[in-house]
């Protein structure tokens, strides 16, 4: 995702009590903030090493670069669990989904930086690649090496290794646990860098970073969820193989969010033992008085197509959120909305709130299916259109022959056709499957709308 770009003209009216969107001016500055602090994390360990040189002669320059190569890899694999350890004001100012992707290519650029590390060093042999013997310290990198190269294995090609999210999401965990532990184990076991008392100070923060961040995902925050539980309210099947889940909290105030966030919804027998899962928000973020939450959830694997049906009104579930950043500001400039299956969840959201904050910004939005029979919330779509300022262009793949609209994909001379002329002073947000999202960027840059315009949303995790 990205964040807001500059806000222009005045604020339309908003409803007492809503949250209000962030200015544009702030977020930069957050992402600045941020990124220049994530920045100094990963390079602190090298600096700490060179200005504390323990060694008496100087050694091969490239022995010294494979030992840069080496920090740069143990900071990078320590900080990663800082990407997707769920801080909101992490979160917000990026969105998850850049700082998932973030977290992905760091992971493959730590993956080289351990690769590249004991090549360059002249005494290493083949043996040091053994995880299963061998002296301490290599060893544990060996074992570093290994389980990261696992990760990255397994989580970019999930699909064609057939592993089912909720297994590969704990083999994750536990692989990032021992590369966290058998790297730190090596940094400290191979000196001669790390024999200097700063860096090991410095190494131990870094640990004690990682435990502290896997303490407050693993203990604290099921501890927290577990005292704010919600209820199943309804669980209606709205057809394209989508239910929309209603719930709303048992006790507590409830969950505030803007529109186009998502939560984690956790469904077992406790917050520490539950599957969880990220949705879309699919209701108003203008409050309600039960304080009930909607999600639309498709059916696209065990959890979604067996365990969501089976959510009966009582049950009881936990809700963790919001995150994200796939929000409109509160500028009167014009949004474009661009949905594809189960991504009209985060429109529809958007579309609520405006007609709940008496919003009047021109709209439109592209909703990309198979066909008439795929389309939900197609009734509610209806009533929107006269309620707000929306024009709406269905686009079907394999329509039947009575239909008259547009047909295939989302192209560029669809978009043409509909958008009006000044394409630059709109806001776009693009939610829907991998490829059709892959293929919209472009086509929007190819129209000549400024990279800063457009706002994603991909709800494939991995």
């Amino acid at each position: 995702m990205t964040s807001r770009s500059s806000e222009l003209g005045t604020r339309p009216a908003v409803a007492a009590g809503s949250p209000s969107p962030r200015p544009a001016t702030t977020a930069r500055s957050a992402r600045r903030l941020w990124f220049s602090a994530y920045v100094s994390l990963v390079c602190l360990p090298l600096v700490v090493a060179a200005l504390s040189d323990p060694l008496a002669a100087p050694r091969p320059i490239l022995a010294d670069i494979g030992v840069a190569f080496g920090l740069l890899g143990l900071a990078l694999l320590l900080v990663q669990f800082a990407l997707v350890s769920r801080l909101r004001p992490v979160s917000r100012p990026f969105g998850s989904d850049a700082l998932m992707q973030w977290h992905r290519g760091m992971g493959i650029a730590a993956l080289v930086f351990v690769i590249v590390h004991p090549l360059l060093a002249p005494e290493v042999t083949w043996r040091a690649w053994n995880p299963f013997g061998g002296p301490a310290g290599p060893q544990a990198g060996a074992i570093a090496f290994w389980a990261t190269a696992a990760i990255v294995v397994s989580s970019m090609w999930r699909r064609r290794l057939r592993l089912g999210y909720e297994v590969w999401r704990a083999a994750h965990l536990l692989l990032a646990l021992l590369v966290a532990a058998a790297a730190f184990w090596h940094a400290l076991a191979m000196g001669p860098y790390s024999s200097a008392p700063a860096v090991r100070w410095t190494l131990a923060g870094y640990a004690g970073l990682f435990a502290a961040l896997l303490v407050r995902y693993r203990v604290v925050r099921p501890a927290l969820l577990l005292r704010r539980p919600w209820e199943v309210v309804a669980n209606e099947d709205i057809g394209g193989s989508t239910r929309l889940l209603r719930v709303r909290p048992s006790g507590h105030g409830g969950l505030r969010f803007e529109p186009g966030q998502f939560a984690w919804i956790l469904t077992g027998a406790s917050p520490v033992v539950a599957d969880e899962h990220p949705l879309s928000i699919a209701s108003s973020a203008e409050p309600n008085p039960e304080g009930g939450v909607e999600f639309a959830i498709k059916a696209l694997g065990d959890w979604s197509g067996r365990t969501v049906p089976s959510l009966a009104p009582g049950r009881r579930v936990w809700v963790d959120g919001p995150f994200g950043g796939f929000t409109p500001s509160a500028s009167d400039r014009g949004l474009v909305l661009v949905a594809g299956g189960i991504g009209i969840a985060p429109m529809r959201s958007i579309l609520l709130t405006l007609r709940d904050r008496g919003d009047r910004r021109g709209v439109w939005l592209f909703y990309a299916a198979s066909d008439w029979s795929r389309v939900v919330f197609r009734d509610e779509i209806e009533r929107l259109e006269r309620e707000l300022d929306l024009s709406v262009c269905f686009v079907f793949e394999k329509p039947d022959a009575a239909w008259n609209g547009e047909r295939g994909f989302i192209t560029r001379d669809i978009l043409a056709r509909h958008l009006p002329g000044d394409l630059v002073e709109l806001e776009y947000f693009v939610c829907g499957p991998v490829p059709m999202m892959d293929a919209i960027e472009p086509t929007l840059a190819s129209l000549g709308v400024p990279s800063a315009r457009v706002h994603t949303e991909r709800f494939q995790v991995v």
